[in-house]
């Protein structure tokens, strides 16, 4: 037991410090998963709310809108919008009416009215909550009809847990950094052997909060990467789960044999070692948060040539897909294939056909790179093409989220895209944010242009930095640059005009 122990005392201790250390040097990216996880807890936690119905009622039709109540919501406003009456043929009397309807300036729904003459009252339009009238409105000849409807008594109030979880989201950074650091401290203390009990409780129960989670995000298929090794090494939510079991077993093989865990030095020389480890360890996490991490693992890291890392080989296999049959028989569904069908007469056997789908049977090559775009401001053209196809030296201006950017980086910002501007560089301002927000910040901060937009999660994985530089000539990258340390002119001269 004493050599079990002691083996599994160093495999432990080390596991944890890679693991710390791995996170330290991206605890931006870790923070995105922490967040993640916070966000899929606090959802989990809210209350079904109840719909609000929206029946609209003429002689000839009927039509019915639910939208379900948001909390953080409880006044809707709701407009009515009446075109002209208009004949339907010149040879008849029938007249026809088009109706919309709005909830906080969003169409939910339009209608046409018929009727032979034009009377004041067209139809009705009741709206309910739980079959609880609230309102009844007359559908008039009015062009515009107006008028709100108060969800306030019907809100089902969130639970502690949801504003918990949500209140935890903003400190995410700062509970990845402790994380990081943690995990260091226990695996250094375990192979010192300083405190034996007390680290390998603090292991055992931070372990098992991990195997939850793990479990969780892979049972549920909720978070699809824990991020228990950064981008570093990446492992499915059942890879993680098993490799927390291993790790909860050989915890627990030291703690039966923790008589036999001797420390390596005395008590105060190991506490100071601690001490020197908590100052490292902390102001690296730091330093890689302020700045960008010390080894990029990231697709997008200097020296990488994204068009080959988004490229599919022509030999690639691709993802091969069943036809699947669903019947049912005694209400219960059962899936069939081809082969299934041809060699039974299921309607016989009293199975009633269901419905056909198309079952993945294995997955198909996948390039690294697979959601890197570059949209209009309506998302419905990619200029990803024309990005790859320029030969010349191009700068990706990466704004994840318009609303938490470092602004006191604007003046700076400002220069690059002059630079840009003067020396023919291509600039591919790329952001994730709705362009209202972006029409706004572009104003606010004077911006001579355009943005492209992305998806948000592809947009943190290029540069943990909002905003965040890359330089690539043609499809290589050639550098990075986080919004605390951005190039001057003379910088980006030097490297663009050598």
């Amino acid at each position: 037991m004493r050599y079990l122990a002691n083996f599994f005392r160093i495999c432990v201790g080390f596991l944890f410090i890679f693991s710390g250390l791995i996170k330290s040097n991206d605890p931006t990216g870790f923070s995105y998963k922490l967040d993640e996880y916070f966000s899929v807890f606090s959802a989990d936690f809210e209350p079904t709310q109840d719909n609000l119905n929206f029946h609209f009622n003429t002689k000839s039709q009927s039509d019915t809108f639910y939208l379900t109540i948001n909390p953080n919501q409880p006044e809707y406003k709701l407009s009515t919008y009446l075109k002209p009456w208009e004949l339907v043929s010149d040879d008849t009397t029938i007249y026809n009416r088009k109706i919309s309807f709005q909830i906080n300036h969003q169409d939910i729904f339009t209608t046409n009215v018929e009727t032979i003459d034009t009377l004041d009252q067209i139809g009705e339009l009741h709206c309910n909550v739980r079959d609880i009238l609230i309102k009844t409105i007359k559908i008039t000849n009015t062009p515009l009809i107006t008028f709100s409807v108060d969800v306030n008594p019907y809100i089902i109030p969130n639970s502690i847990f949801v504003n918990f979880f949500q209140k935890l989201r903003s400190y995410s950074v700062q509970i990845a950094i402790g994380i990081c650091v943690l995990e260091i401290l226990l695996g250094l203390a375990l192979i010192l052997g300083w405190a034996p009990r007390l680290i390998i409780l603090s292991i055992l129960t931070l372990t098992l909060f991990f195997t939850f989670l793990t479990w969780y995000s892979a049972y549920f298929n909720k978070v699809t990467d824990c991020g228990c090794f950064g981008d570093a090494i990446k492992l499915t939510p059942w890879q993680s789960f098993y490799k927390d079991i291993v790790l909860g077993v050989a915890s627990l093989i030291i703690a039966f044999g923790i008589r036999f865990v001797k420390p390596v030095f005395s008590s105060p020389f190991s506490v100071k070692i601690l001490t020197i480890c908590l100052i490292i360890s902390v102001g690296f996490s730091i330093y890689c948060w302020h700045y960008l991490p010390v080894k990029n693992f990231l697709k997008f890291k200097k020296g990488n040539n994204i068009y080959e890392l988004a490229t599919v080989p022509e030999d690639a296999p691709t993802d091969v897909y069943e036809n699947i049959f669903i019947y049912a028989k005694d209400g219960v569904n059962e899936e069939f294939t081809l082969d299934d069908i041809s060699s039974r007469n299921l309607q016989k056997e009293g199975y009633v056909f269901v419905d056909r789908i198309d079952k993945l049977i294995s997955k198909g090559y996948e390039p690294e790179i697979h959601d890197f775009k570059i949209m209009d401001v309506d998302r419905t053209n990619d200029y990803i093409e024309d990005f790859y196809a320029d030969s010349g030296y191009k700068l990706l201006l990466v704004f994840s989220d318009i609303e938490k950017t470092n602004t006191q980086a604007m003046d700076e910002i400002k220069t690059i895209i002059q630079f840009c501007n003067k020396n023919e560089i291509t600039l591919y301002p790329l952001t994730a944010s709705k362009s209202q927000d972006v029409d706004s910040f572009v104003k606010k901060y004077e911006l001579n242009t355009p943005f492209y937009y992305g998806d948000k999660t592809n947009l943190k994985s290029i540069i943990r930095s909002n905003p965040g530089l890359v330089l690539l000539y043609k499809n290589s990258v050639i550098e990075n640059w986080p919004s605390t340390n951005l190039p001057s002119e003379n910088e980006l001269s030097s490297i663009t005009n050598p």
